[in-house]
Order: structure tokens, then C-alpha cells, then sequence
């Protein structure tokens, strides 16, 4: 009904009578205890549990699809589907690589990319939304297991033909007089940064808080202020002129990219198969230059 918009073309999509479908629906929602649907003079549309209900089943649904799908396959062969959550500035390195190795690799199994800030990506990865997620600076906790793989240098970003920085690097107390444009908390970056700052004694002058990378971008072209972002989200824009880049440093300010997977969940064999993927670009990436700024942890070298 939901697709459908309307209970009449549902009940005509589904050959079923409408009454007997209006009463499956008024079941479930006495069931659940929530309405799920809205009626109103063009059809249906869905309440917000409703909503939930539909994305839960839809997962439930690819679920069973993959049960069929993986008894099918070959042997030596993954099917099924994965879905893979990646922050923008990581997720344009890696994300393009990891899809097509896995369609080369795997050409029964069908892979989503969902993007998003880290927090973000650790609520689903709590929801059961992620079968593997690339987070920075996630904090500890219980339902994600995670594995460091690679450590940046964060940098100081600002507008170019703006005086307030000179030189190659930057120290905490000069970045205490750049108007600053930095997400909002609980982001991953702003929660490292302040609690950077606190330990420096540096006073943080935040005058724009945006969660998206693009748009503080956009706003440090326009001259609207300085970011800190990680080396890599701001090297293209510096190699163009685009922006000038300072390395913070004395000390340096660094960031950890890790690989979370749910923790109770038991990951299926393409989730495995992901992973290692995901690594292995991760890996690739860095030793290539692709990755700039950007030093693999000791125990993925290889």
C-alpha cells in the first residue's frame, strides 16, 4: 500500500479484496499498537512507524533473498547483499575501488554504500543498518567491534589571499584567532578537536557550525573562515590554488580511521568478504599516495 499510494491499487496490484486487505492492515496496527498508515484524499501515505516498519522488513526481505541466492551459488562463489557505510572524504577514495573489486570478484553479490558523518555511521552499524562501516575517531563502544588501520595528520584550511596564517604549519595558539567553521557534536572531528584544544589551553573561535565536508569547503573558498579537516579531504582544493593548507603541529593533531562491524551480530561470509576488501584497498590506497597525508598502522603493513 505503501508503494502503491493507495489501498484500492494496492488491493488491485496484490489481487486481493480491499476489504480483506483493509483488514490485514487494521490487524497489524492493533498488533503493533501504532498506526502505520495515513489516509487522506489521494490515497495513503506512511506514518513514521510505518516507515521504520517498511525499511526493517525490506532488510528482512533481502535477508531471505540472500538464503536462496547463497544455496544457489557455486561453490567458491559469495552472493547475497552487503551494505557498507563510508564518511565522504574516505568514502570517494575507497568506495569506488570496493565496489567494483567486489563485482569483479563476486558478480552474484550486490553491494550498497551508504554515506554519512561517523556518528552517523556508528548509530547504524548499532541499528544493524551496516554490515561494515569506515569511521574516524569512533569512541569505544559496546556494540561495535573496531580495528584501527590507518592514522592522518589533520590540517588548518583556509581561504587563499587571507593573512591570518603564514608558513607550512600552524600551532594551537595561532589557531585560537581563526574564525572557524567545524561540525556540530557529537562529530567524530569536533569531539577530537575540542578535546585537542582543552589540552593545548587553545580557545576555539567557531563561527559556522556545518556537518557537511562539501559545504565547509564551499564556505572556506568564499572566505567565510578556516576549517580543520583531515589532509586528504583538502588536497585536491590545494593542489588547484583553491585553498591554502597548514599543518597543524606542536603538537600534531592526529586522526585514527578504524573499521567497525557490529559486535553481536554473526557477519556472513560476504561480510567477511567485505572487510577484507575494504583493508585491502584501505592499504593499497595509502601505499599509492592516494591517500594523502595518511600512515597505515603498523599491523596492516604488508
Amino acid at each position: 500500500m505503501a508503494r502503491a499510494g493507495s489501498v484500492s491499487r494496492a488491493s488491485t496490484i496484490l489481487n486481493i479484496a480491499q476489504p480483506a486487505l483493509s483488514r490485514q492492515l487494521m490487524k497489524l496496527e492493533e498488533e503493533l499498537g501504532v498506526s502505520l498508515l495515513v489516509r487522506h484524499g489521494r490515497g495513503v501515505r506512511l506514518t513514521r512507524a510505518g516507515g521504520s516498519l517498511l525499511e526493517h522488513a525490506n532488510a528482512v526481505l533481502r535477508q531471505v533473498d540472500q538464503i536462496s541466492e547463497l544455496v544457489r551459488a557455486p561453490e567458491q562463489s559469495f552472493a547475497g547483499h552487503v551494505v557498507l557505510g563510508v564518511p565522504p572524504a574516505a568514502g570517494l577514495i575507497v568506495a569506488p575501488v570496493v565496489v567494483e573489486m567486489l563485482r569483479e570478484r563476486w558478480p552474484h553479490a550486490s553491494i550498497h554504500v551508504r554515506e554519512g558523518i561517523s556518528s552517523s555511521l556508528e548509530e547504524w552499524l548499532l541499528d544493524r543498518r551496516l554490515d561494515l562501516a569506515i569511521l574516524y575517531n569512533p569512541p569505544p563502544l559496546d556494540g561495535i567491534a573496531l580495528t584501527p588501520i590507518l592514522h592522518e595528520r589533520m590540517v588548518a584550511a583556509g581561504p587563499m589571499g587571507k593573512g591570518e596564517a603564514s608558513g607550512r604549519t600552524i600551532r594551537w595558539r595561532d589557531i585560537s584567532a581563526l574564525p572557524l567553521i567545524l561540525p556540530s557534536l557529537p562529530h567524530s572531528n569536533r569531539r577530537m578537536i575540542e578535546q585537542a584544544a582543552l589540552q593545548r589551553g587553545a580557545r576555539l573561535n567557531v563561527v559556522f557550525e556545518v556537518d557537511s565536508v562539501s559545504m565547509t569547503k564551499a564556505m572556506v573558498k568564499r572566505g567565510l573562515g578556516w576549517t580543520i579537516l583531515a589532509h586528504a579531504a583538502v588536497a585536491a582544493e590545494a593542489e588547484r590554488g583553491e585553498m591554502q593548507v597548514r599543518i597543524i603541529d606542536r603538537p600534531p593533531l592526529i586522526s585514527t580511521v578504524s573499521i567497525g562491524m557490529p559486535r553481536e551480530a554473526q557477519p556472513t561470509g560476504l561480510a567477511h568478504e567485505l572487510l577484507d576488501v575494504v583493508r585491502g584497498v584501505i592499504v593499497e590506497r595509502v601505499t599509492a599516495g592516494a591517500w594523502f597525508g595518511a600512515k597505515v598502522v603498523d599491523d596492516y603493513i604488508r
